[in-house]
């Protein structure tokens, strides 16, 4: 750090300079959160000045925010120190303390071991590559498109892809992203700014789950059961409303009381001039259809409300093709920001998707997959079932996973602790008086899928047997 000298001829005061140069030194990362400063004495004798002067000055720091002081501890730059700076200006401690995931204690445990390889992960949405059509890159060489060819136009492939939706919306109102998260992303930017609060429906995929929070936006969490309430969205000032449409978590609602639900949400939003983004997935791993509830985008097509992001996985690891739904004026604006930030998906990446929805072999493999996702569910079933008087198996529309409800609901936090000490990455939920558990039966391979649940079964034995006998 550079050696502090005061300079009487300027006709600053002094302990507004003693005031600066420390904000400067937090401001460009000389000091880090918890560094000491000198006692008021000691720096006082350094500087030539009366101790006045430096108490006044640590007295402007204290009340900034920048420094705290302790009888026993003597004076500490401020653990917030690097949010409370300028806004304009960049630190390190910044870049640091920006928030990239939930910050709490459970997630913090759950990201810090991700990439473990003793850990078996059933967080993941990513499918697994011996489920996918093409599991490197070069199965995916098969449908590359030969030099004889044209490639397809915009139009021939927003066609293409139309297939995976129930409805026909217009294969002119269609923005083609790489992924689910760049679709996100660009609509962000078109709506959103930091600071701005949105509300999500749970459950939500824990990586746009944090491209909100790392992007600064606020986020309240709402379900089926803690829906929103109109109160909330003028207490909270709720910008945008995010919906996990086309999932299976509606576990509680028939498909017709859903709909009902999703349309009473539209005219709120409609009332309250709120847009709703809505996030669908179409899997090669279900087949093009599913019978699935109505869309908000469905719902709201009229009132040009609603912005639909999807993408299609399965095609092959860690790859997919997203898309934007929207009002013709929405979409332009979503276009041009997608320009400007370079975003555009590759013409290569674009054909062979466009091959692979027209191949031959997607049929064939869409119903293999399917087999093959049965025979998983019936064997992970007939492991669950030795915990057959705790569980109750929901009856839910997807082929990819299983979803039930221990009871009595555990502690969360113990039944979390408990799982990472089985090496399982798992995010069980609360519901009313039990545990939520859901596992994905296409994330994993088999052999890993059939050791995980052995694993939850063993948790989930041993946590009941502990609660029983504390209860008597």
């Amino acid at each position: 750090m550079a050696r502090f000298v005061l300079h009487t001829e300027s006709s600053k005061p002094l302990y507004k300079q003693i005031v600066d140069y420390y904000e400067n030194s937090i401001i460009n990362g000389s000091l880090q959160a918890g560094n000491t400063l000198p006692a008021e004495r000691d720096l006082a004798v350094q500087l030539g000045v009366n101790r006045s002067t430096v108490t006044t000055a640590y007295a402007e720091l204290r009340a900034n925010g920048l420094i705290t002081s302790r009888q026993g501890s003597g004076t500490r730059v401020s653990l917030d120190a690097a949010d409370l700076i300028p806004s304009h200006s960049t630190t390190w401690n910044k870049l640091r303390n920006q928030h990239l995931s939930e910050d709490t204690p459970l997630a913090e445990k759950s990201y810090s071991k991700m990439n473990d390889s003793s850990f078996i992960n059933l967080n993941s949405s990513i499918p697994a590559p011996e489920l996918c059509l093409a599991r490197n890159a070069y199965d995916l060489a098969t449908y590359t498109t030969n030099s004889e060819q044209t490639s397809p136009t915009t139009i021939q492939l927003n066609h293409a892809i139309t297939q995976f939706i129930q409805y026909s919306p217009s294969t002119e109102s269609m923005v083609l992203s790489s992924s689910l998260e760049q679709a996100v992303l660009l609509a962000m930017k078109c709506f959103l700014n930091p600071g701005d609060v949105i509300a999500v429906e749970e459950p939500i995929n824990d990586s746009l789950l944090n491209l909100f929070l790392a992007s600064g936006i606020q986020v309240i969490r709402y379900s089926n059961e803690q829906p929103l309430s109109n109160l909330q969205f003028l207490k909270d000032g709720i910008k945008l409303i995010i919906s996990s449409s086309l999932t299976a978590h509606d576990c509680s609602l028939t498909q017709a009381a859903l709909t009902q639900q999703r349309k009473k949400i539209i005219t709120l939003c409609e009332k309250i001039g709120i847009p709703i983004i809505e996030l669908v997935e179409f899997s090669l791993l279900k087949g093009f259809h599913d019978n699935n509830p109505h869309s908000f985008y469905e719902l709201g097509m009229e009132r040009k409300l609603v912005l639909q992001i999807g993408h299609i996985t399965g095609i092959a690891p860690g790859l997919s093709l997203g898309w934007i739904l929207g009002p013709e004026h929405v979409l332009k604006r979503v276009s041009e920001v997608q320009v400007q930030l370079s975003m555009i998906p590759s013409p290569v990446f674009l054909e062979i998707i466009y091959n692979i929805i027209h191949s031959k072999e997607i049929h064939k493999h869409i119903e293999e997959v399917k087999e093959e996702l049965l025979e998983r569910k019936q064997q992970v079933h007939n492991k669950l079932n030795t915990l057959k008087d705790q569980i109750t198996f929901l009856k839910v529309e997807d082929t990819t996973a299983i979803w039930f409800d221990f009871k009595p609901a555990l502690h969360l936090e113990e039944l979390m602790d408990a799982l990472f000490e089985a090496h399982v990455l798992l995010s069980p939920s609360l519901h009313e008086e039990a545990v939520r558990i859901k596992i994905p039966l296409a994330t994993l391979s088999k052999e890993n899928l059939l050791e995980a649940t052995s694993r939850l079964i063993s948790v989930l034995n041993t946590l009941h047997i502990r609660q029983f006998a504390e209860i008597y």
